[in-house]
C-alpha cells in the first residue's frame, strides 16, 4: 500500500514538472532558468497586488464592533448627580453599580490611555492618581463630584473594554451608561424620512392586532375557538365565501375598528399605527394561490377594500401606518398570529416549512412586491400615510438566521424594482447575529423591528405570593431599562431600531394567550392567583405606569415604539389582564395617561427613577 502511494506521488510530481516546463518552453526537456523563475515570481506578485488593489470592503449596515464604546450616560452630570431626587444617582451607584460592575472580567479593568499603561486595576486597587483607596471614598464630598464623574466615566469605559465579548448587554451598568457609536447614530429617529410627518417625534404608536389576522385571545368571542378551530386558516376552511361565517368575518373587517378608534388614538398623543395583515389579501395581485383563506370581494385596488378603508381612516386622523406582513405562506413561525398554527409537537421546528420551502419564500416575495405596488397605488390616490413596509413579522426564533437574511436581501432587491418605500426587517428575536449578518448589506432606507415582552419566560413570570408579585414588577422595570443597551447595540452595529411590539404584562394570565384549546399558562407557578388584587390598587397603578414609561424611555432613544395592541374584543372586558395588553383599556384603568406626553411625568427620565425596595427578596 505504501509503495503504491509512493509511485502515485512520483507520477503526480512528474506530471506537475511537465506542466510547468511546458508553460515555460516548447521544449519539454528544458529546465527553467533562474531568469525565467524570477519572471514567474514577478508575474505572480503583480497579479496578487492587482487582486488586492481591486478588493473593496463590504458595505456594512452599522459600525464595526471596535468603533463603539460604553460611556457614562450624559444625563448623569455635575448638575444632576446630587440634585436629582435628593442625590438618587449617588445612592444608586453605591447600591447597585458597584455590584454590577466590580465582578466583571475577573474583577479587573484596564485603561487604554498612555498615563495608565503597564497597570491593571480593580475595585480594590484604583489608579493612585485618583486618590481613591476604596469604594467608600467615591463621591465623599461635593467638592470631588465633578472629578469623580470623570473618573467614573473612565472606569466604566475601561470595564467595558476589558470585557472579552461585547454583546447587547455588555454596556448595561444599571442604566447609568450609554453605548456610543458616533453622532450620526444618536437619536436616529431625528434622521428618518417620516420624522416631520409625525411631528418631529419618535414613533409613539399602537398595533391594531386581530383585525386582518385573527388571534383568538384578542377576539375570544368572535367564534368558538378550540383545538379544532385554532386560527384563521381553519376558520376560512369551515366558513367559505357565501356562508354566514364568512359574512361575520366581513363585518369584523369593516366594523370592529371605526373612525372613532382612530380619533381616540390621535387624541391620546399617538402618531402611528402598525397594521398587521396576512399574505392572502395580496395573493391575487401577486398571482399566488391562497385557498382556503377567504378575502374581501373587492380587489385590493378598489378604494372600498376594507384594508384601504382602514388605512384611510388613519390618514384622516394624521396617523402614519407601517404595513406589516404578519403571516407568510406556510407560516414563518407556526403561531396563530401568522394565520395558521403548527401542530408539530416540537416547537423548535415551527416555521421550518417556510424556512426550507423555496416556493413559500418566493411567494412571500411576490406578495411583498404586490404590497409595495399597493402602497404606491394608495399614494397616487391621495392616501399617502403608509410610510414603511415590514417584510415579515417574527420569523421563528429557532430558525437559521442566514436563511432569513438571504430572504430579506432577495425581497429588498425585488421591491426596489417598483418602489423606494422605507423597508423594515424583523430581528426574529435574535441580536448578536445581526452584527455579522448585515456585514455585506449595501441597501439604504432599511430599518429594524424588535419585540420585547416580559410575559412568556418562566424567569419573567414566576411568582406565587403578593410579595413576589411586587418584586417581580420592580425587577421587570429594571430589566426594561437594561434593554436600552440591547437597543443601542442593534442601532449601532446593525440598523436603526424600534420596538414594534411591547406590553405591560409580566405574566401570561390573559385567557388563551397561548392559543385556543391550550392551557392559560405554559406552567402554573402561581403567577395568576393574586391577579385580581391588583385591580384598582394604587401601588399597582403607579407601578404599571412606571413600567410603561421605562419601556417608552429606552425605545425613544432609538426610533420609538408600538404598543401591542390598541384594543381587545368582546369577551375580554372582565379579564383583569386586559389593561396590560390593551392600550385603550390601560387608559381607562388609569395606568396610562389619556394624552402623551403626560404633563405630570417626564418619559425621557423614567429610567433614572430608582425604587427604594430591594427587588430580590422574593
Amino acid at each position: 500500500s505504501s509503495l503504491q502511494s509512493h509511485k502515485s506521488m512520483d507520477h503526480e510530481q512528474q506530471w506537475y514538472q511537465r506542466r510547468v516546463r511546458g508553460r515555460i518552453s516548447t521544449n519539454n526537456t528544458h529546465t527553467p532558468t533562474i531568469t525565467e523563475m524570477k519572471l514567474l515570481f514577478v508575474l505572480f506578485f503583480t497579479l496578487a497586488a492587482l487582486t488586492y488593489a481591486a478588493y473593496t470592503p463590504p458595505t456594512k449596515a452599522g459600525v464595526y464592533l471596535g468603533d463603539i464604546n460604553c460611556k457614562l450616560d450624559p444625563r448623569i452630570n455635575i448638575t444632576t448627580i446630587a440634585g436629582y431626587k435628593n442625590g438618587t444617582y449617588i445612592k444608586q451607584i453605591f447600591r447597585y453599580l458597584w455590584g454590577a460592575a466590580c465582578g466583571r472580567s475577573r474583577g479587573v479593568f484596564t485603561l487604554d490611555f498612555p498615563e495608565y499603561a503597564g497597570n491593571t486595576y480593580s475595585c480594590a486597587h484604583w489608579p493612585s492618581e485618583w486618590g481613591i483607596n476604596n469604594i467608600n471614598d467615591w463621591f465623599k464630598t461635593p467638592e470631588v463630584y465633578e472629578q469623580h464623574l470623570q473618573y467614573l466615566d473612565l472606569y466604566l469605559q475601561g470595564n467595558y473594554n476589558t470585557t472579552a465579548v461585547h454583546g447587547p448587554s455588555t454596556c448595561d451598568f444599571v442604566t447609568m451608561t450609554k453605548l456610543w457609536c458616533g453622532a450620526d447614530r444618536e437619536l436616529p429617529w431625528q434622521r428618518t424620512p417620516w420624522v416631520q410627518r409625525i411631528g418631529n417625534q419618535p414613533f409613539r404608536g399602537v398595533n391594531t392586532g386581530g383585525v386582518f389576522v385573527l388571534e383568538p385571545w384578542i377576539t375570544p368571542s368572535f367564534t368558538d375557538w378550540s383545538l379544532t378551530l385554532p386560527d384563521q386558516y381553519t376558520y376560512s376552511q369551515q366558513n367559505p365565501q357565501g356562508s354566514a361565517g364568512y359574512q361575520a368575518l366581513v363585518n369584523h373587517w369593516t366594523t370592529w375598528y371605526t373612525a372613532q378608534d382612530f380619533q381616540q388614538i390621535a387624541a391620546a398623543g399617538l402618531n402611528s399605527i402598525r397594521l398587521p395583515v396576512g399574505w392572502w389579501y395580496f395573493a391575487p395581485a401577486a398571482n399566488v394561490q391562497y385557498s382556503p383563506y377567504t378575502i374581501p370581494t373587492q380587489l385590493i385596488t378598489d378604494l372600498t377594500h376594507p384594508i384601504t378603508t382602514f388605512i384611510k381612516m388613519a390618514h384622516d386622523n394624521n396617523l402614519v401606518v407601517i404595513l406589516d406582513l404578519h403571516g407568510a405562506p406556510s407560516s414563518q413561525n407556526g403561531l396563530d398570529n401568522s394565520g395558521v398554527r403548527s401542530n408539530d409537537p416540537k416547537p423548535e421546528r415551527w416555521g421550518f416549512q417556510w424556512f426550507y420551502d423555496p416556493e413559500a419564500q418566493q411567494n412571500t416575495t411576490l406578495v411583498l412586491v404586490a404590497m409595495a405596488k399597493y402602497i404606491e397605488f394608495l399614494s397616487a390616490n391621495g392616501i399617502d400615510n403608509v410610510i414603511a413596509l415590514e417584510l415579515l413579522n417574527e420569523p421563528w426564533v429557532f430558525g437559521d438566521m442566514s436563511i432569513i437574511r438571504d430572504f430579506y436581501v432577495r425581497s429588498i432587491i425585488a421591491i426596489r424594482q417598483v418602489s423606494d418605500i422605507p423597508i423594515i426587517i424583523h430581528d426574529a428575536f435574535r441580536h448578536e447575529e445581526w452584527d455579522w449578518l448585515l456585514t455585506n448589506f449595501p441597501f439604504k432606507n432599511i430599518y429594524m423591528d424588535t419585540h420585547i415582552y416580559h410575559a412568556f419566560n418562566a424567569d419573567d413570570i414566576a411568582s406565587s405570593t403578593p410579595v413576589c408579585d411586587h418584586n417581580k414588577m420592580i425587577v421587570a422595570q429594571n430589566i426594561a431599562c437594561g434593554y436600552g443597551s440591547m437597543l443601542r447595540f442593534k442601532t449601532c452595529l446593525g440598523l436603526p431600531t424600534f420596538v414594534g411590539e411591547w406590553s405591560l404584562a409580566i405574566d401570561d394570565c390573559i385567557a388563551i394567550i397561548r392559543g385556543a384549546g391550550k392551557s392559560v399558562q405554559t406552567k402554573d407557578f402561581g403567577q395568576c392567583k393574586n391577579l385580581q388584587a391588583r385591580v384598582g390598587d394604587p401601588w399597582w397603578i403607579q407601578a404599571y405606569r412606571k413600567f410603561a414609561y421605562k419601556q417608552m424611555s429606552m425605545s425613544e432613544r432609538e426610533l420609538g415604539w408600538f404598543f401591542w395592541t390598541w384594543k381587545t374584543g368582546p369577551g375580554t372586558e372582565s379579564d383583569p389582564s386586559t389593561p396590560y395588553w390593551s392600550y385603550s383599556s390601560a387608559m381607562k384603568a388609569g395606568i396610562l395617561p389619556t394624552v402623551l406626553p403626560s404633563a405630570n411625568y417626564n418619559i425621557t427620565s423614567a429610567c433614572f427613577e430608582f425604587e427604594s425596595t430591594d427587588p430580590y427578596t422574593c
